[in-house]
């Protein structure tokens, strides 16, 4: 007799929604461990790049110079922002964010895997022209950048996989998460930039000591660095790819510049058209106002594009509001791996006795006890080490004592908080600064003599930790801006081009690095005026640079709020009567009731979501009586 089966039930929802949520929990993990490694390898090689280059396996008069050198560093750091733009457009319109990231990370290891073999000096001479073993007589044949060839190749090699993997990694992350709250969103991204501290800390502390003083069995400490970057970096790619079952993945929607080209070039030809045929009518309403420039593109003022499409192109506008309004605060931020590192030079940075001090008689007084000279490079680590700390008691304990409170930060209120932790970090350093020209001018007694290298700085007998201020406000800063800019441009971007906006945020960035040179170039015949010694900041007013950043982030700072303000608080276009039966809006406005017009605006606004239903049925209306008008779907 055969058995009754008992038909299968549905699974129970708690039991879907466990399993989705150990799914986004397994994703978001391991995407944060692959960033994770992948800054560790960046930093390994953009914080010591500048001294491989200048020794490498190229010591004596082989090795590049210091202009030279500079130029490779800076070639890295410009493909690698740059290029940023170029993976988010390339997962937006072909690839999609999994492929995209991939192909990255094939690119960044076969750069890293240059840099090895070229550490050890393994590359064939085709490409490497370096040769160790030359005699005299033939090293002044030799070019002061050897294998000048293979190290653009790799830096660019490099560089592309950085800005892809960069571009991509975020939105492909908060995407896992599947869900438009903001609280999961917003501590995505505080752990997200946790990672980014977490990896640049062991790229900084711990690869780069290892690529500089060779510790125990590492003969060669940039070839022991370089592979264990490189070996982070497959590591990271496999974990990458063995998750792929577990990811949410958003295919590509095709390309958005066409698209948004034709959009702006609709509203610009509506737009003469406009000012060309248009007649005054004087029976309008006072209170009639014309569509705004982009709307002029949409169906129902005559246009050829949806509603959506063009809002989303009105979107990248104010996107790009906000990036503009940050590239004071990268400037700032950028000050961490230039200015500050010059005054830290000119600061006494031995943790244990004194170096060389000058005294009246010329002579030398060598103190013979150990010390250790702290590196300036090495200040950003408290940078770092504050942002590992903050970052989880932000997360984990305020955020969300002010949401039950019902206090919630917005992103762009953050930014603004940010902004004023970088105004006084740079203000910051610019007081050290003066004080330590003070007593450089007026305390024979103060100054010391220390040697970098081959390079005597003449510093003044203040300690490198007084530093440590300007460093953790950067620091905060960054908790509040660069966090908050993150989100901002993933939550803010149209899901069509979230990747090009991603690689935009990036983008302005790297451009704010390059108008800090630009503006030191700008300012130095003014306040850095020494030209015979690039490195002496002593007789110049590197505090007088500093404190105009500050002027500079302040003015930025109040312009963002006044921009917000008005936003905020300012009242709403009015468009012409309507009704029902056709277009406009119908006002009561007596002037001699109190209040006047301002009465029928406030009528106004309390009818304003009873329009809104009437115009959207009427546009699908319209959709529905001309579907050849529907050119664009972003």
């Amino acid at each position: 007799m055969p058995t009754e089966r008992t038909p299968l039930l549905p699974r129970h929802p708690s039991a879907m929604d466990a399993r989705e949520a150990r799914r986004q929990t397994a994703a978001t993990v391991v995407i944060l461990v692959v960033l994770t490694l992948e800054r560790l390898a960046y930093y390994a090689l953009a914080t010591n790049f500048f001294l491989f280059l200048n020794k490498g396996p190229w010591d004596g008069p082989q090795a590049w110079d210091s202009l030279d050198a500079m130029n490779a560093v800076f070639v890295l750091a410009g493909v690698s922002y740059m290029s940023a733009l170029l993976g988010g457009y390339i997962s937006d319109a072909w690839l999609g964010r999994f492929k995209t990231m991939v192909a990255g990370f094939l690119l960044y290891i076969s750069g890293y895997i240059l840099l090895t073999l070229m550490a050890v000096d393994r590359l064939p001479r085709i490409i490497c022209e370096a040769n160790n073993n030359s005699s005299d007589s033939e090293l002044s044949d030799t070019p002061n950048a050897p294998c000048k060839v293979a190290v653009y190749v790799s830096v660019t090699i490099v560089g592309l996989g950085v800005g892809i993997v960069k571009s991509n990694i975020a939105p492909f992350g908060a995407e896992q998460l599947n869900t438009a709250n903001p609280h999961k969103t917003r501590a995505f991204f505080n752990w997200f930039y946790w990672c980014i501290n977490l990896g640049s800390l062991v790229g900084v502390g711990a690869i780069s000591y290892i690529e500089q003083d060779n510790p125990g069995i590492c003969s060669n400490g940039f070839f022991c660095g370089y592979l264990i970057a490189s070996v982070c970096l497959l590591l990271a790619l496999i974990l990458f790819i063995m998750l792929l079952p577990c990811y949410h993945i958003v295919p590509p929607e095709g390309s958005v510049i066409g698209n948004i080209l034709k959009i702006i070039w609709a509203s610009i030809c509506a737009q003469f058209r406009h000012w060309r045929y248009n007649q005054p009518n004087p029976n309008s309403s006072p209170l009639h106002l014309e569509p705004r420039f982009l709307d002029r593109a949409k169906i129902r003022f005559g246009g050829s594009f949806h509603e959506s499409a063009v809002d989303d192109v009105r979107s990248l506008g104010k996107l790009l509001n906000v990036f503009t309004a940050l590239i004071p605060y990268w400037l700032v931020y950028f000050q961490m791996e230039t200015s500050f590192q010059a005054q830290g030079l000119h600061m006494h940075f031995s943790i244990h006795g004194t170096d060389h001090h000058n005294n009246t008689d010329d002579t030398l007084q060598t103190d013979k006890a150990e010390k250790f000279n702290v590196p300036a490079a090495w200040l950003t680590l408290f940078n770092q080490l504050f942002l590992i700390g903050a970052i989880p008691l932000l997360t984990s304990f305020l955020y969300p004592i002010m949401d039950r409170a019902g206090i919630r930060m917005s992103m762009l209120f953050r930014i603004g908080i940010g902004m004023v932790f970088s105004i006084l970090a740079v203000m910051t350093a610019g007081g050290l600064e003066s004080y330590r020209i003070f007593l450089w001018r007026t305390d024979n007694s103060s100054h010391i003599d220390q040697i970098v290298g081959n390079v005597t700085y003449h510093a003044v007998n203040i300690s490198i930790f007084w530093q440590i201020p300007q460093y953790v406000l950067v620091g905060a800063a960054e908790l509040f801006a660069s966090i908050a800019g993150l989100e901002f441009a993933y939550s803010a971007a149209p899901r069509s081009f979230q990747g090009m906006i991603m690689g935009l945020f990036y983008t302005m960035e790297g451009i704010g690095s390059l108008l800090g040179t630009a503006l030191l170039h700008l300012v130095s015949p003014f306040w850095l005026s020494n030209m015979t010694d690039y490195g002496n900041i002593n007789d110049n007013h590197l505090d007088f640079y500093l404190y105009f950043l500050g002027i500079l982030q302040f003015t930025t700072f109040l312009i963002y709020c006044g921009s917000l303000y008005m936003q905020r608080f300012s009242l709403r276009p009015v468009a012409m009567p309507r009704t029902r039966r056709g277009r406009g809006r119908r006002y009561t406005v007596d002037p001699q009731a109190d209040g006047g017009a301002r009465g029928g605006i406030l009528k106004e606004e309390e009818d304003e979501e009873e329009d809104d239903n009437l115009e959207e049925e009427e546009d699908d209306a319209r959709d529905e009586e001309r579907p050849r008008d529907s050119q664009l779907l972003l």
